[in-house]
């Protein structure tokens, strides 16, 4: 009784700083209101009482238009309303997270805590769906724990670390943005990007899809923590696809995030784009095909970007495997997660070297712009209402830290403020180089070590084919149909002889490029680009954290410059190959 009588103090405190916004804000009244009843009130006999509650309620609204070729092929307008619940039985050294039963996984229970809220502001209607989803989750929680603490009852842990770390409250709250999508002239810009590829009749498939968000979270839980935050969002994507002689498909994606239209390239620039992509795979269906390679290869600007940002970056976040009733199945998790590329961090490799002893790596979500540009991984607050801050994770090449959520990790007991989503990610990450040289200085050094190693030309990588959702990569890799493009093939590839000439070459795929190779960079550019990406956090992180955590896949900007690498090694895609069309498409005329 004690100490739910602290807890619901500590609720109270919430309601002084957001009593105005409360008188407003019907949503929020009902969270707190039925917080504090939950608190007080909810414990069933013979299962163990919740010590950590908290209530997130996402309002989306969104917009996804779509074209080709000039015409509009989706316009599809949303408004939703998701309430989550966050339910921990136990306490912070030992609740019911962090663990799977081999028996039950994938049944649904992760979920439970998850329900559609109501479109309108209806005071009892938010607190019903609270209780609904409340009531649910407990149940699912408590059986959880139990069988936990069943299953690891006859198990010496080799770790003694806690299952969710304790940090300050904290307040914060953003107004609500009232940007909404124009939608018409969203199909409007759609269709006018879209159409200079009618004019390319070697393209097989093409589209321009632009997505609008406009995400307003409120956010309370039993500890004292409270935040609203508003994120108005916009993305453009371009989308090309054709096949070489030999069938070997070839895709090109360009992607485009910004808070508000304005933020995105404009019109012109957007058209202009499209025309050289489509330009761009025209050389590539011709152009001669790779060839084995192990050398020197510098990737330049974008390429550096989305290559530090697919291999390196994730490495930088850190995550737990759950325990399991089944020992056998935690290492299976293990073998997955590390196939799937979604598993896995560098933290065996804290206080060891990590990059060369000139680079420094550092996350800062609090920098809004890098040298004028708009930086897309801004944020105040994280989704377990943890202050964000700037983190050193790499510093002369030592790798320092990781970045972390409230679920706490052999050495790393506190939560960098990084949780967005699911679980720990980048927010904005910056490379920087002690020793930096021009494009030319290492396009030169390239050649010289080419020499060096008596090799006929060196390779340069200037676009990846990157811009791809990551969770769409995962989904092609683990498809693995003859009729899907290789998800590791390079886009813009080139040989690049002694006397500067380059040649371009086509289906030049990576091949054992890991977090370990960055160690080898010999060679970084002077002038760093910005990359915007969606991440996605370590899949694990759903056994932490549960699935309330977020209905956003968040976007994070690198900061990178041009990277040479010592050696890289390359190999020729492989097939077999769908056959090309059988016939002339009908945009080439008779």
């Amino acid at each position: 009784m004690r100490k739910s009588a602290k807890i619901v103090i500590a609720l109270l405190a919430i309601l002084l700083p957001v009593c105005a916004q409360e008188k407003q804000d019907v949503v929020i009244k009902a969270m707190n209101d039925e917080l504090a009843r939950t608190v007080s009130q909810l414990h069933v006999t013979n299962l163990e009482k919740p010590y950590f509650i908290s209530y997130r309620v996402d309002d989306l609204n969104t917009a996804t238009v779509a074209a080709t070729l000039g015409s509009v092929t989706q316009s599809n307008p949303l408004q939703t309303r998701i309430i989550g619940v966050e339910v921990r039985v136990g306490d912070y050294a030992f609740d019911n997270s962090n663990y799977v039963s081999a028996q039950s996984f994938g049944g649904g229970g992760m979920s439970a805590g998850v329900v559609q809220g109501p479109l309108d502001d209806d005071y009892q209607q938010v607190r019903r769906q609270l209780w609904v989803a409340t009531d649910a989750q407990y149940k699912h929680v408590a059986e959880e724990f139990s069988a936990k603490k069943a299953a690891l009852a006859n198990r010496k842990r080799t770790t003694d670390i806690a299952d969710f770390s304790q940090e300050q409250p904290a307040t914060v709250h953003e107004s609500r943005s009232s940007v909404k999508a124009d939608v018409a002239g969203l199909e409007q810009l759609a269709r006018e990007v879209s159409l200079p590829f009618k004019q390319m009749p070697n393209v097989v498939t093409s589209s321009v899809q632009i997505d609008f968000k406009n995400l307003y979270t409120r956010y309370v839980n039993s500890e004292g923590s409270a935040f609203t935050r508003s994120d108005p969002q916009y993305s453009l994507r371009i989308d090309a696809d054709t096949q070489g002689a030999d069938g070997l498909p070839i895709h090109d994606t360009l992607q485009f995030f910004g808070d508000s239209l304005s933020d995105l390239p404009g019109k012109a620039d957007l058209i202009a784009k499209a025309k050289d992509m489509g330009q761009r795979l025209e050389k590539l269906r011709v152009a001669s095909a790779a060839e084995q390679y192990n050398g020197p290869v510098l990737f330049e600007n974008d390429a550096a970007a989305d290559v530090f940002a697919q291999v390196f970056a994730p490495k930088l976040t850190a995550s737990r495997i759950p325990d399991s009733d089944d020992p056998r199945f935690e290492v299976f998790m293990k073998q997955m997660l590390s196939q799937m590329g979604l598993g896995g961090s560098l933290l065996d490799r804290i206080g060891g070297r990590v990059l060369p002893e000139w680079m420094d790596v550092v996350d800062d979500p609090h920098m809004k712009d890098y040298q004028g540009t708009t930086l897309a991984g801004y944020h105040e607050i994280d989704d377990d209402a943890v202050p964000s801050r700037a983190t050193k994770l790499v510093e002369k090449g030592i790798l320092k830290t990781l970045l972390t959520s409230r679920v706490p990790v052999r050495t790393i007991s506190h939560s960098t403020g990084s949780r967005r989503s699911l679980g720990a990610v980048p927010s904005n990450l910056i490379l920087t180089s002690g020793k930096t040289s021009t494009p030319a200085e290492l396009k030169a050094e390239l050649l010289r070590r080419v020499k060096e190693r008596g090799l006929d030309y060196g390779i340069i990588v200037r676009r990846t084919g990157g811009g791809a959702n990551p969770a769409m990569r995962t989904a092609a890799m683990m498809a693995a149909s003859p009729q899907s493009a290789p998800t590791n093939t390079l886009l813009e590839v080139y040989k690049v002889f002694p006397d500067g000439r380059e040649e371009l070459i086509k289906g030049a795929e990576l091949s054992g490029l890991t977090a370990a190779t960055f160690r080898d960079i010999v060679a970084a550019g002077d002038k760093p680009v910005i990359w915007n990406q969606q991440v996605i956090p370590n899949i694990n992180s759903i056994f932490s954290m549960g699935m309330a955590g977020g209905v956003d896949m968040p976007v994070a900007s690198f900061v990178v410059p041009s990277l040479l690498f010592e050696e890289v090694s390359l190999t020729k895609a492989e097939g077999p190959f769908p056959a090309p069309p059988a016939s002339k498409a009908p945009l080439a005329g008779n």
